[in-house]
């Protein structure tokens, strides 16, 4: 009997050694995908993507966008394209990255498109969420505004001012160099981002490390009023709360100013804007859907929708709202400068203002 079960035993391992591996194929990333597409002449390609995208019938866009301005952005893609629907979630900042990280370490792959800031984006790419993607509408956007590999194009920019209330603070008062909030006046006056880790690397970049150092820590001791979000400190400004906030976005301050709030700002050396960077998802679960609502964020339509916001575009071409954000040239924050030292730069700034 038990020799009988060994032959079987064999027999069965032979037919085993001889039937073929059927081995479960891996989702082709949306890199891959899309690349073979855009070998394709362009009205061939786009038909193709169009057919695609149709099938696939909607597209997943994690934004940093204003709540407000989320929904009239894709309502005019929709417009075009009104077979795509688009599911939007709105996250930014350090949230952005754990949500998306969670998500890939359970398997769930829920984005397509995701737009952030070069800080954000750096550490998206470093966990490899994204992938590359040439858009055909790179080609009107410049360096630093795409990279390239193909990982990053600038959706917007935001340049950086101090901001004030103008009810509080005369004109010929507002500090004229990061050196004139030190001065005593300004103490338990100032608001700071909690997360201005961007901030720090450029004052380091452009007054050198044990000088930048030396400010901060002396900035420090103003008895700062530190919070999340610049938009939220931007309305706390123009509510009386404090009179001056140190890093806050330009057509924000400007866009309320227009409509009346008793703010303005003033631009300090170094100015800097940060680069606000689309993706397109390594998982993407709509890939044609993705790039195609992609490409139109990227195209001179969706970019004009951008700058009726006040945000600053990098598009060639376009025109800007706040053209006095861009008269001064300022340096862009992108994904290759803060990206090797932003765990260094997020570290000393928590040391220095949150004593930890």
């Amino acid at each position: 009997m038990i020799s009988s079960l060994a032959v079987l035993f064999a027999l069965a391992l032979s037919w085993l050694a001889v039937q073929p591996i059927h081995a479960a194929t891996a989702p082709e990333n949306a890199g891959a995908l899309l690349g073979r597409l855009n070998k394709l002449p362009a009205e061939q390609r786009q038909k193709q993507l169009i057919e695609k995208a149709k099938g696939e019938g909607e597209v997943s866009f994690y934004s940093s966008l204003q709540a407000q301005q989320i929904e009239p952005f894709i309502r005019v893609f929709q417009k075009r394209y009104p077979f795509i629907k688009v599911n939007p979630y709105r996250v930014s900042g350090n949230r952005q990255v754990i949500k998306i990280q969670t998500e890939m370490n359970g398997g769930n792959h829920l984005f397509d498109v995701t737009n952030g800031s070069a800080e954000q984006a750096s550490a998206i790419k470093k966990i490899g969420a994204i992938d590359p993607y040439f858009s055909p509408q790179r080609e009107f956007y410049n360096p630093p505004n795409r990279d390239r590999d193909g990982y990053f194009a600038s959706l917007y920019v935001i340049p950086i001012v101090l901001g004030y209330n103008t009810n509080m603070v005369k004109r010929q008062d507002v500090p004229k160099s990061y050196e004139d909030l030190l001065q005593p006046k300004w103490k338990s006056n100032m608001f700071l981002d909690d997360e201005a880790y961007e901030w720090s690397a450029v004052l380091q970049k452009h007054l050198g490390r044990d000088k930048a150092l030396q400010f901060m820590r002396a900035l420090a001791k103003q008895d700062l009023r530190f919070m999340r979000g610049r938009t939220a400190q931007s309305q706390l400004l123009a509510a009386g709360e404090r009179p001056i906030a140190i890093v806050l976005s330009g057509h924000t301050v400007l866009d309320m100013k227009a409509r009346g709030a008793p703010v303005d700002q003033v631009i300090l050396d170094p100015y800097y804007a940060q680069a606000n960077k689309l993706m397109l998802a390594r998982h993407a679960p709509h890939p044609h859907a993705a790039a195609l609502f992609y490409d139109w964020s990227l195209s001179e339509e969706g970019q004009s929708i951008i700058t009726s916001f006040g945000r600053v575009v990098a598009r060639k071409g376009v025109k800007q709202r706040f053209p006095e954000l861009v008269e001064k040239e300022s340096f862009l924050v992108d994904v290759d400068f803060i990206g090797p030292i932003m765990d260094q730069t997020g570290k000393e700034f928590s040391q220095i203002f949150l004593g930890r």
